[in-house]
């Protein structure tokens, strides 16, 4: 491929996924660190990618963009709808009496909000916006609401004045979502302050249950928040690459088939 056609390729792939790491482009494009940071260059320089901790984001001007960050979550939407409908219904039939949960923010999490069970008590904890209008009408739910200034580009609350907070939940489950899932570098995230959020309910959930679609798989994005081996249960739908299998089977992590019903208990 000539550079130009380098260039411009990866001008569309960070269009296309709005913020990717300089580790993810590099395996993407199968060039040297040096190479990428030439190539980056002349697009940084040409004002349509910018920099940003760890790697790079999207400066393109478009109406779906541009002063309008609602936008942005109803794309991220729109991908996959089934699929994600599909995922948050799975997920939402692990939830059990007297449980107390964690629901993430994410529009796949989000999914999981009109399969709230009703016949049941339980406590939920989330800073997912879609989530909260859902479950608040429900008698119910028990709901604890964190985060103190709202993100309207993710729908969802941040900002946690003292991380101790998490020390006081007891979270029995956590459903987490993740911009990206990889075998070397686990569960990633590009936004700083979903991050610390996700981080500590990451180390302090006692079951961890990833929601994530098959376009997240091979992925990777700006901060890591959580290794793959220590997830309980992966909730997707369709078929997953075998050496994700492999992996999942090897470190004891069930998976959960939404397409299927079925499934794949650890050994």
């Amino acid at each position: 491929m000539l550079r130009k056609e380098r260039i411009d390729a990866m001008q569309a792939y960070i269009s296309d996924v709005k913020t990717a790491s300089m580790k993810e482009l590099e395996d993407k494009f199968d060039i040297a660190p040096s190479t990428l940071r030439r190539d980056l260059a002349s697009l940084i320089a040409a004002g349509t990618v910018k920099k940003v901790y760890g790697g790079v984001t999207d400066n393109t001007t478009t109406p779906s963009t541009k002063g309008n960050a609602l936008t942005v979550y109803s794309e991220r939407q729109l991908a996959a709808p089934n699929e994600k409908r599909q995922i948050g219904r799975a997920a939402a039939q692990l939830i059990e009496p007297e449980d107390l949960i964690f629901i993430d923010s994410g529009t796949t999490t989000a999914e999981m909000g009109g399969f709230l069970p009703t016949d049941f008590p339980f406590t939920l904890v989330t800073n997912n916006l879609q989530i909260i209008n859902q479950a608040a009408p429900l008698a119910n739910i028990k709901l604890v609401i964190i985060g103190m200034n709202f993100d309207r580009r993710t729908q969802s609350f941040t900002g946690i004045d003292d991380m101790n907070i998490f020390s006081r939940f007891n979270i029995g489950k956590a459903f987490m979502a993740a911009t990206g899932i990889s075998l070397t570098r686990g569960l990633s995230n590009s936004e700083y302050n979903e991050y610390l959020i996700k981080a500590e309910i990451f180390k302090k959930a006692h079951r961890k249950i990833l929601l994530i679609d098959q376009s997240k798989f091979g992925r990777v994005s700006l901060l890591t928040y959580g290794a793959l081996q220590d997830i309980d249960a992966i909730v997707t739908y369709g078929n997953v690459d075998a050496k994700y299998r492999d992996f999942l089977t090897e470190n004891n992590v069930q998976l959960i088939n939404a397409k299927t019903q079925q499934a794949v208990s650890p050994s």
